[in-house]
């Protein structure tokens, strides 16, 4: 009997994942959102960065004409 007690309260333990409740399933999806914005953010910065680029070789073609 206290082998299937033991059993039925391992079996309950494990299935207790982040997964299986509402705050641990938010915080997989805050993480993941997080990540995403973390991206966008590299990427931006990227394009922020080429288009500056850009806009030096474009002052200086007319500062050459």
């Amino acid at each position: 009997m206290k082998l299937l007690i033991g059993i039925l309260l391992l079996s309950a333990m494990i299935s207790c994942n982040r997964e299986s409740s509402p705050d641990g399933r938010s915080q997989i999806r805050d993480e993941k959102l997080q990540l995403q914005l973390d991206s966008i953010k590299h990427q931006n910065k990227e394009i922020m960065d080429s288009i500056e680029i850009l806009n030096q070789k474009i002052i200086r073609l007319q500062k050459e004409s």
